[in-house]
C-alpha cells in the first residue's frame, strides 16, 4: 500500500511532465507564428491585400461582417483609387488687389487716426453752417422731416387697407 502510494505520484508528475512538455512545444509553435507575423512587411502585405480585394482570412469578427457591405458598395462606386481627391486649391487673388492691400497694411497705422479726425473736423464745420450732418442740432430739423413723412405714409396704407 506505501509502495503504491509512492508511484501514484510518480505517475501524476509523469503526467504532469508530458503534458508541460506539450504545453511548451505549442508554445514554441504559437511563438515561431507571432514571430513570422511580425517579420517586416508582413502586416504592409496584409493591409495591401486586404485593400485590394477586401477580403481577409483571418481578420476579426466585426471586420468580417463589414467587409461583404464593402465589396457592395466598391462595386457599386467603382474600383479604388490611388489617392484620395486633392483639395481645391483656393482662388488667388490678383497681383494688383494683393499690392493694394500690402500697402494698406503699411499706411494704415498712420492713415486711420488722421483719417478719423478729418472725418470729425468736416462733421463739425457742416455742423456749423446749418446743414443736416450726422450727428447734432442740424439732425432735429432732418428728423421731424423724417417723422411727417413716415406718419404720412402709414396713413396712406391704412387708409388704403380700409378701402381695399
Amino acid at each position: 500500500m506505501i509502495q503504491e502510494a509512492m508511484s501514484a505520484p510518480e505517475e501524476t508528475v509523469a503526467a504532469l511532465r508530458a503534458r508541460a512538455e506539450c504545453a511548451e512545444a505549442a508554445l514554441a509553435q504559437a511563438q515561431l507564428e507571432l514571430d513570422a507575423l511580425r517579420a517586416p512587411g508582413h502586416d504592409a502585405t496584409v493591409l495591401a491585400h486586404l485593400v485590394d480585394t477586401l477580403r481577409w482570412d483571418g481578420a476579426p469578427y466585426y471586420l468580417r461582417l463589414v467587409l461583404p457591405l464593402a465589396r457592395a458598395i466598391r462595386a457599386v462606386g467603382g474600383g479604388v483609387t490611388g489617392r484620395a481627391p486633392a483639395a481645391p486649391a483656393p482662388p488667388r487673388r490678383s497681383w494688383v488687389r494683393r499690392a493694394a492691400i500690402r500697402g494698406y497694411l503699411l499706411v494704415r497705422p498712420v492713415a486711420l487716426p488722421l483719417l478719423t479726425r478729418l472725418h470729425r473736423a468736416l462733421g463739425g464745420l457742416l455742423e456749423h453752417e446749418g446743414k443736416p450732418g450726422r450727428r447734432g442740432a442740424g439732425t432735429v430739423a432732418a428728423s421731424e422731416d423724417l417723422l411727417r413723412s413716415i406718419e404720412a405714409a402709414m396713413l396712406t396704407l391704412a387708409l388704403h387697407r380700409r378701402d381695399g
